[in-house]
């Protein structure tokens, strides 16, 4: 009989650690299911996060490549009405230069009438209007000398610091 008791109680005892054991295993498959399904979620939050981005990509260098465009025909634009500027300097040069020898003549015809003027008043007079015509020719001279240098080509880092920019 106490070995009948001790069937009793090993039988029980092993139907008592299967339950345990199949117990904690269910707690186990619970949370690996439930760790399953967190993944899926978060790939599916990741596929939607990376086609998002992959759009959002598209509509940025689509963006990029119009205002690059923009930025081309402003430049040609820009760069053909330069070049027409330059190509009519040569015969604006020509019609400064006529105008700053027609003020040279001037001032010489001024200095002149100064130098043979019979009162201080009137040499006053003449002093003040070659002062004038000496002004004027010195800024036709400085637009001659700008439209000289127009077909310069100026160096980059130049054009950078004139810009505000860094080269």
């Amino acid at each position: 009989m106490q070995n009948l008791i001790y069937l009793i109680v090993m039988v029980l005892a092993g139907g008592a650690g299967w339950m345990a054991g199949s117990w904690s295993g269910k707690d186990a498959k619970e949370a690996l299911a439930k760790a399953e399904q967190t993944s899926q979620q978060a790939k599916a939050a990741f596929d939607q996060a990376e086609s998002s981005l992959k759009a959002e990509l598209v509509s940025q260098k689509a963006k990029f490549e119009a205002e690059r465009q923009k930025l081309d025909a402003d430049h040609s634009q820009q760069t053909s009405e330069f070049k027409t500027l330059i190509a009519g300097t040569t015969s604006k040069i020509a019609l400064l230069d006529k105008a700053s020898a027609a003020k040279q003549a001037e001032i010489k015809r001024l200095t002149q009438l100064r130098d043979a003027a019979p009162t201080p008043e009137a040499k006053k007079q003449l002093d003040e209007q070659i002062k004038v015509v000496v002004d004027e020719k010195k800024g036709l001279d400085t637009e001659k000398d700008g439209r000289q240098c127009l077909a310069v080509p100026v160096p980059t880092d130049l054009l950078a610091v004139w810009r505000g920019s860094q080269p």
